[in-house]
């Protein structure tokens, strides 16, 4: 047996609890875990779509060919509609996945927005892939300030339909996914003109390109904005219209509709909320677990990179040094926390949907909130936990080889997209405030996830040092806070905007992360609850890491009101140094658990069979195109006796 295939053999031996009965946990339900599994299995015995070596040497337009390619063949095995069929693929594919953006978010916009005949009529065509449809919101001056988009859809009462025009360069719509070279359908964002009058921003299903030639219709500027940070694959687009005209039943009626030439609104305008909770669940569902492919990855590469001598004059490896656990394993173990919190919020944002559907909105603003926190919160993680795994894996772990790089490329935009962070941060201390005046008048109002706002009192008054005490205790003395700083600072005469924006921000996104702690401990504990007994212990010590290191990076308000003295500060250190031992024998079984394939990682440093150096050698030399193609004349005619120096 190979040295490092021996040394991983032995860590696997170690790990005392049962592999599969997390991985029940983690897929959440059979039908998504053989889904996954058989997308990581097609992808991998299909040579024109398997993850290659040599991807990161190839053009952009050569990757975005291959990923059109990787979507055709996926589409003859698996039902692309079925959110629980594609989801996983994100994860899997080389580059993002095509038509994410209209199966994630324009299909669920048309089945909130849109009408039963509506949805009738295109909703069958998105399943086909006749209709490819970009989410056309954002602007070039305008991202999360939706409510002054500048495109105009403004309706002619003589020709019963609508103009749609670009009024301005910073009207361009700029950064819609999918809208450069594949959608021929957008759902454009505009603001609806009638009769003269303004009636706020509306979404409109217009045809954008030809159903035969692909080209964009007369009226119809649109292309590729370029390469970006990420998503090279992705086509994110612009789209400019000149006076473009559109039939009346391209405005989605469900809510808003004009009639006999007549505008009226129908049930909560709020409602495209509920559109857009769709995608940030799949951010949160879906990308924790690329950070669970990086720790893959740098676990076992910590198993099989051995560095330096012990007392026994031999190499360790680098993951017995408790340096690199400090780096793994609390990260190990919010990742265990983040995916749970995705799989309640797809519960949470279903049982919304069906609400909505019938015109129950009593859960949207909560579900709302919970999903802007937690977008916020896991996508900025999940960026620096694809950091910290490559920091970890030393200098390979630069290498695109490592299939780390690509990770942190691929989810860095999500900081951004679906809701700038910080905004969404911000949209969380509102609901958290709001709650908060429940209290007193209407307590029933408080939902399940918020009521910590009702135990004030108790909590203030208990002086435990349970970790899900003092997550409780933080979060309630942050918002008491700044209530109590906006209420002092109207009693001034200032205004609450002002308030707002130039007093009391930075305090307002602390107190949203804090909740987006505070959510993910309590589900967390949910599902050490329901978990199988046999691997209970183990959740719990991940539950207790995650947590104290939560109050480790944050102890500020902990400290400065008394409630943790130097000492129990000094003793939630050393308890952590516990948890990391006990951890460190369970590391690789804890990946494991996730069933990534080596295709999957797309890795050569963290392969089920070690062999690091073996595999990272073995693709420099024989997969690496540069190599291939021999010497470039550039260098030829740079070196030797071709320039003459100055001296």
């Amino acid at each position: 047996m190979h040295p490092t295939t021996q040394l991983l053999q032995e860590a696997r031996d170690k790990v005392t609890f049962p592999t599969q009965e997390l991985t029940k946990l983690i897929y959440g339900n059979e039908e998504t875990y053989e889904t996954f599994m058989k997308a990581q299995k097609v992808i991998a015995s299909e040579p024109s779509i398997k993850n290659h070596p040599d991807y990161h040497n190839w053009g952009r337009k050569e990757q975005i060919i291959k990923s059109y390619e990787k979507l055709r063949i996926m589409h003859q095995h698996l039902n692309l509609a079925n959110a629980s069929h594609w989801a996983p693929m994100l994860s899997l594919f080389q580059g993002t996945t095509p038509s994410a953006v209209s199966f994630g978010m324009t299909v669920p916009a048309l089945r909130f927005l849109g009408t039963d005949e509506q949805f009738n009529l295109w909703g069958p065509k998105f399943l086909t892939m006749e209709i490819v449809a970009a989410y056309a919101q954002t602007e070039i001056g305008h991202g999360s300030d939706v409510q002054n988009l500048e495109t105009t859809a403004t309706y002619d009462s003589q020709t019963d339909d609508f103009v749609l025009h670009t009024p301005s360069v910073s009207a361009v719509k700029f950064w819609p996914g999918e809208l450069g070279f594949l959608s021929n359908y957008a759902l454009v964002y505009a603001k609806l003109i009638f009769n003269g009058k303004n009636k706020g921003v509306h979404p409109f299903m217009v045809q954008i390109r030809d159903n035969s030639t692909h080209k964009p219709l007369k009226g119809v500027v649109v292309g590729d904005i370029g390469p970006k940070l990420g998503y090279s694959t992705k086509d994110n687009g612009f789209l400019a219209f000149e006076n473009y005209r559109i039939p009346l039943n391209s405005l989605l009626a469900r809510y808003v509709r004009i009639e006999n030439g007549q505008f009226s609104r129908h049930g909560n305008e709020k409602i495209s909320y509920a559109s857009m909770m769709v995608s940030r669940q799949l951010i949160i569902f879906i990308y924790p677990r690329m950070a669970a492919q990086s720790l893959t990855v740098a676990i076992r590469y910590s198993i099989t990179r051995q560095q330096f001598t012990n007392d026994k004059r031999e190499e360790n490896s680098v993951l017995e040094y408790q340096t690199q656990q400090d780096k793994l394993l609390p990260r190990l173990a919010t990742c265990y926390g983040m995916i749970f919190s995705g799989l309640r919020i797809m519960e949470l944002v279903d049982d919304n949907f069906h609400r909505v559907l019938k015109k129950d909105f009593s859960t949207l603003q909560q579900t709302h909130a919970i999903l802007s926190a937690l977008k916020a919160w896991s996508s900025q993680w999940v960026v620096d936990t694809a950091e910290w795994c490559r920091l970890s894996c030393g200098g390979h772990g630069y290498a695109h080889y490592s299939g780390i790089p690509a990770i942190y490329f691929d989810t860095a935009p999500n900081v951004t997209l679906e809701g700038e962070n910080q905004v969404m941060y911000l949209q969380v201390a509102r609901y958290l405030l709001k709650v908060l005046q429940y209290v007193e008048k209407n307590p029933e109002k408080v939902p399940f996830y918020f009521n910590f706002v009702l135990h004030i009192k108790e909590t203030l008054a208990n002086q435990s040092t349970d970790f899900g005490q003092l997550l409780k205790l933080t979060l309630t003395l942050q918002l008491i806070s700044v209530a109590k700083k906006i209420k002092d600072n109207m009693s001034t005469g200032k205004s609450f905007q002002q308030i707002w924006n130039e007093v009391v921000g930075v305090q307002l996104l602390s107190v949203a992360q804090r909740y987006a702690e505070y959510f993910t401990y309590l589900v967390f504990q949910e599902y050490i609850s329901n978990a199988n007994p046999s691997v209970k212990e183990v959740l719990q010590q991940l539950c207790d890491l995650y947590s104290l290191q939560v109050i480790l990076d944050n102890p500020n308000t902990l400290i400065e009101s008394g409630r943790i003295t130097v000492e129990q500060f000094k003793l939630f250190n050393e308890t952590k140094i516990e948890l990391l031992g006990k951890l460190k024998p369970q590391a690789l079984g804890l990946v494991e658990a996730f069933n990534f394939s080596d295709n999957a990682l797309r890795t050569c440093i963290g392969c089920h069979d070690g062999k690091p150096y073996e595999y990272i050698y073995e693709w420099a030399t024989k997969e690496n195109s540069v190599n291939i193609k021999g010497v470039p004349q550039a260098v030829n005619d740079l070196m030797g006796t071709k320039i003459k120096a100055r001296l």
